[in-house]
């Protein structure tokens, strides 16, 4: 399986092994102090492009999404949405409901009707156009992760090879360990292309295990085995999990 690209751009010096929850962020953005600022920020950052591409999606509706995303935002800063509970599960669902409440709050002010397409007023309603902008946001960070672990590795090419594999999908190995050489102005032989690719296959998947447990609680391994199948990347599980030891 192939993994869908990504433009993000890396972050520096992140400790992968070192992050706090999105739970403990929500917690500590509602603190006074330098230690709450820095959690707002970290939110803001974090989930700004995905809440605003998802509003748009719902609504179809730029202006009216604009004012429920200044709204989202404003609440946020003036620490209107505090009482995040690391005991509901899936951090993704708390900000799902939000942002559904807030746009029935929204329509119901402005005596707007009917309300947008869907059933908002269940959560246990599906909502693709929130998972399709759930997914590609964690996709893009694990690609963040990605390239900042090449960035800090000395003589590690992960990153290059997974886009280069991504961006050349018909491409054969053969050609995509000359181009790799290219770039290097170096030999890579197919082997050891395919050799790096099936390790940076196993790398991003690590690295969105690592994405996935700042998002969930507990943590449990089968908890993370099936928020993947849940984001639609169980194939990539199956193929790559057995070289997450090795």
């Amino acid at each position: 399986m192939d993994l869908p690209d990504s433009g993000a751009t890396p972050m520096s010096g992140e400790n992968l092994t070192d992050l706090e929850t999105s739970w403990t962020t929500i917690r500590n953005a509602h603190c006074p102090g330098p230690v709450g600022q820095a959690a707002m920020r970290e939110l803001i950052g974090r989930y700004h492009d995905a809440v605003e591409r998802y509003l748009r999606l719902k609504l179809r509706d730029r202006n009216l999404a604009d004012e429920v995303f200044q709204e989202f935002w404003t609440k946020l800063l003036t620490h209107k949405l505090a009482g995040a509970d690391n005991n509901k599960g899936r951090f993704r669902d708390y900000l799902r409901t939000v942002l559904h409440r807030l746009i029935i709050d929204h329509f119901r002010a402005k005596k707007i009707q009917p309300l947008p397409p869907g059933d908002l007023l269940d959560p246990a309603s599906p909502d693709a156009d929130y998972d399709r902008v759930w997914r590609e946001a964690v996709i893009k960070r694990v690609w963040t992760r990605l390239d900042t672990y090449e960035v800090n590795t000395p003589k590690n090419r992960y990153a290059t090879v997974l886009h280069l594999r991504v961006g050349n999908p018909k491409a054969s190995i053969d050609e995509l360990a000359q181009q790799l050489g290219e770039q290097n102005r170096t030999t890579v032989t197919p082997e050891a292309f395919r050799k790096t690719l099936q390790r940076a296959r196993a790398k991003f998947l690590e690295l969105l295990i690592v994405e996935l447990r700042e998002t969930i609680h507990p943590a449990e391994p089968e908890d993370i085995e099936a928020e993947i199948f849940d984001l639609g990347l169980g194939n990539l599980y199956r193929r790559y999990s057995s070289e997450l030891d090795n």
